[in-house]
This record gives C-alpha cells, sequence and structure tokens, in this order.
C-alpha cells in the first residue's frame, strides 16, 4: 500500500514495530521462567541463544521495513532535484551517473537536465537500491543508509560497540554453530537496547516525515 501521508507512515512503522515488541517479550519472558527454574538447563541455554538470533532479525528487519517506508514517503512527494537534502540527492545524481556511463541515454538527458535545472528536474530517487542492510547490519551499514537518506548517523554512533560486537556478532556465532551463550540476564540487557534503538528509528523517520527533513534547508 502506498505511503501518502506522515499519518500512514507512522500507522507502517507501529504496525511494523507492535508486532516485533510482543514477540521479543513474550521469549523474553520464556528466558527468565527457564532461568529461574533451571539458570544452566539446555531449555535455557537453547532459549537464550535463539533470543539473541531473534533480536538480530527484527534489528535488520525493522530497519530496513521502516527506512524503506520512509523512502517510498519521500519517493511519493514527487520532489525536483533542487529541493532534496543532500543525502537523497547525492543517492539520484550517483544512480545517474551510474546508469548514463553505462551508456543509458536517458539517464545522460536527466543528469543534463538535473544540472542544469535543478529547480524543474524531477528527482528519479532510486526506491529499491537505497535501504540495502547487506545481511549483516552493522553500525557502518546503518550509518551508509542513514547517509543516504539524510539522517544524522551520530545519533547512533554511540551505539557502534552494542551493535557491532554485541548484536552482529552474537548473532554471527550463533549462526555459524559455535557455543556462544549470553547469560539470560545478558539476554535482558540486550533486549532492552534493541527495542530502544528500534523506537529511536521510528522517532528518527517520524521526525524527519513530518518536519520535511528530506528538503533542502535553504538560507
Amino acid at each position: 500500500m502506498a505511503i501518502r501521508t506522515v499519518d500512514e507512515l507512522g500507522d507502517r512503522l507501529d504496525g511494523a514495530l507492535g508486532w516485533r515488541r510482543i514477540e521479543l517479550q513474550t521469549l523474553k519472558s520464556q528466558i527468565r521462567s527457564a532461568y529461574k527454574n533451571s539458570p544452566h538447563s539446555p531449555l535455557t541455554r537453547a532459549l537464550s541463544r535463539s533470543g539473541v538470533a531473534l533480536l538480530y532479525a527484527h534489528w535488520e528487519g525493522y530497519v530496513k521495513e521502516a527506512c524503506q517506508a520512509y523512502v517510498d514517503h519521500v519517493a511519493k512527494r514527487r520532489l525536483k532535484v533542487g529541493e532534496l537534502n543532500d543525502g537523497f540527492l547525492k543517492v539520484v545524481l550517483d544512480q545517474l551517473n551510474k546508469r548514463s556511463a553505462a551508456g543509458d541515454q536517458a539517464a545522460s538527458l536527466a543528469l543534463m537536465e538535473a544540472v542544469r535545472q535543478p529547480e524543474n528536474a524531477r528527482a528519479r530517487i532510486p526506491k529499491d537500491s537505497i535501504v540495502d542492510t547487506k545481511s549483516n547490519l552493522s553500525s557502518a551499514v546503518l550509518a551508509d543508509i542513514m547517509n543516504c537518506v539524510g539522517f544524522d548517523s551520530i545519533d547512533f554512533s554511540t551505539k557502534n560497540n552494542l551493535i557491532d560486537k554485541t548484536l552482529c556478532n552474537g548473532r554471527n556465532a550463533i549462526a555459524h554453530g559455535r557455543d556462544y551463550y549470553p547469560s539470560p540476564p545478558e539476554f535482558d540487557s540486550l533486549h532492552d537496547d534493541v527495542l530502544g534503538m528500534l523506537e529511536d528509528i521510528r522517532d528518527l523517520i517520524m521526525t524527519h516525515a513530518r518536519d520535511k527533513k528530506y528538503m533542502r534547508v535553504v538560507a
């Protein structure tokens, strides 16, 4: 469904976050219960390990879905090249340049129009290529996505260690069959941190959409 209004964008983001939150909180409760009954049982270990994998899945899945919804929303604005913020502008021009270099005559004409008449040239936002989590949503990959849409990646810079070492490395260790076992208290902390980051992503997107920060700031 097309996302035409800010309210529709908010509904999409809230819906995508709501079911993820319920699933994660349910698993967190089960891990606590297993830990209380037998702290080091195979069930407790298995639940905690699966919890890390699921946390990562929702981290990558929500960031991808939410950021894509924002890109789709911006694309629906049908903006001109001269109206775009720096992030979107760079993406649009880079895409046109690549297509032009590959021999696409239409892209060459669109690129010339963008340079000569940015106030009139339609911004052709490549919706399907901006949000690429690369199947490993590290802090560097997150920063790339955020920069492409004009978000300030510094907002998440304090989370780099959490994202890379605790979440991504933990998930990779489990996915590759290594004996990585976070204790249930460690899982509780990671659960709360990841949900907090997802909520921060949601709030950041809504702020940019409401304030039209996808547009260039004219002094």
